[in-house]
């Protein structure tokens, strides 16, 4: 069997080792120009000219076309989208899979809403490696990945909140408030939606809060992945605080790119972790 794993960018992920991997990039648009979320996207860049703007920016989710054509060239192909709640990339691949499927039945395609972004989709995604490297059958890997999910949360600290302001997705007078107080919102995903946890002052404080949530929400020593978006030196702190409590977490650091550096804007973080 010829195994496929295909993404929308909410995952950072460009590229995937030991299986054949596709993205597929979704589009921020600002002030009449567009950044397509792939390989070739200076994040820096994106993130410099978004800082700048005095207009409202957008998304655009991948469409059906994107997608049927990241499922061909493979008998099983297993896709992951950002939260169905924030974008509407996870409708057309469904859409696109029901297509695809009436001229290859013999195909076999699974869609899971991550329900999340960033680094809790590319835990999903490194468990599906591990299934399939390890020959689990098409129903196995559905039923795995779709128990993992509900193992695993997404905790995120954000310093801005102007581009979640723009697209409706946190109210023009908590942004106020945050940035005249200089708070660092942190929250999480229920049900895919972002909901704020807690407000802290400074990124130390913000930093102690993260972890205290992770704790309360089960994570004991696990996977942890810490996605920051030009913040190395916060993701490698949190990284030093959750191993001096936990010290066999499994702990990986990467990047933010297009999407998620959109929505988490310069100085943000986003955890994802296992609370098994």
């Amino acid at each position: 069997m010829n195994y496929k794993i295909v993404t929308d960018s909410g995952a950072n992920l460009t590229d995937l080792p030991g299986v054949t991997f596709e993205n597929v990039p979704i589009t921020i648009m600002a002030d009449k120009k567009e950044y397509r979320d792939d390989r070739f996207l200076d994040v820096t860049q994106m993130i410099t000219d978004l800082s700048q703007l005095t207009t409202k920016s957008s998304t655009a989710c991948p469409n059906i076309d994107q997608w049927m054509r990241a499922y061909a060239g493979a008998d099983i192909v297993i896709v992951f989208t950002l939260t169905g709640a924030l974008s509407g990339s996870y409708s057309a691949a469904v859409q696109a899979r029901e297509l695809y499927l009436e001229d290859h039945p013999e195909a076999k395609i699974f869609v899971l809403d991550s329900t999340s972004a960033g680094p809790r989709m590319e835990l999903l995604i490194h468990k599906a490696v591990t299934l399939i490297n390890e020959g689990v059958s098409f129903d196995g890997i559905k039923q795995a990945l779709t128990l993992y999910l509900t193992k695993t949360k997404l905790i995120f600290s954000l310093e801005s909140l102007t581009n979640l302001v723009n697209n409706g997705r946190v109210s023009r007078a908590t942004a106020k408030v945050a940035n005249l107080l200089k708070l660092r919102i942190v929250g999480t995903d229920t049900d895919g939606k972002l909901t704020p946890l807690g407000k802290a002052r400074g990124q130390a404080k913000a930093l102690s809060l993260i972890l205290n949530e992770m704790e309360a929400s089960g994570f004991t020593e696990g996977k942890v992945c810490i996605a920051h978006c030009l913040n190395e030196a916060g993701a490698k702190l949190l990284a030093e605080k959750i191993k001096a409590q936990h010290p066999k977490a499994q702990i990986t650091l990467t990047k933010t790119r297009g999407i998620c550096s959109y929505y988490a804007e310069q100085g943000g973080l986003m955890v994802g972790f296992e609370c098994l």
